[in-house]
């Protein structure tokens, strides 16, 4: 009877373990960040556009691919600001085979714009002209 007993407590701190590591490689840790982007809107007249919406698209290589988007509106002076979109990955999935990245686009009347943002250039856009023409953005 102790032998039994002993097989099952080993057995037991064996699928503990198994278990513990399996927890933690599938763990989410923050991986980066797609910074706060605050920009300006302009019409194709020049003049700050008042109460567009804005899409600000973002992947989270956690979401297996899958794109995230938030919708906000220009204020008076046509600024948006998006904040900050913390990125995660597991260490099952080992090194992340997306760069940090952003695509702002708005379509309105007749006009659209669209900016970029990627952690490799590292340049984020102050502003965007709208074009004119229909919205390609469906």
């Amino acid at each position: 009877m102790p032998k039994i007993i002993k097989i099952l407590k080993r057995a037991f701190l064996i699928l503990l373990v198994i278990f513990v590591i399996a927890g933690v490689l599938w763990l989410p840790y923050k991986s980066g960040a797609v910074p706060e982007w605050r920009i300006q809107i302009v019409g194709t007249d020049g003049h700050p556009v008042e109460g567009i919406d804005v899409n600000e698209e973002w992947l989270d290589p956690i979401e297996d691919g899958r794109t995230s988007v938030d919708i906000r509106q220009t204020d008076t002076q046509g600024f948006v600001a998006f904040p900050e979109r913390p990125l995660h990955n597991r260490l099952a999935f080992g090194n992340s085979p997306y760069q940090p990245s952003a695509h702002i686009y708005m379509c309105r009347q007749g006009q659209y714009g669209q900016a970029f943002w990627d952690a490799k250039d590292n340049v984020m856009a102050t502003s965007v002209e709208l074009k004119k023409g229909a919205c390609p953005f469906g």
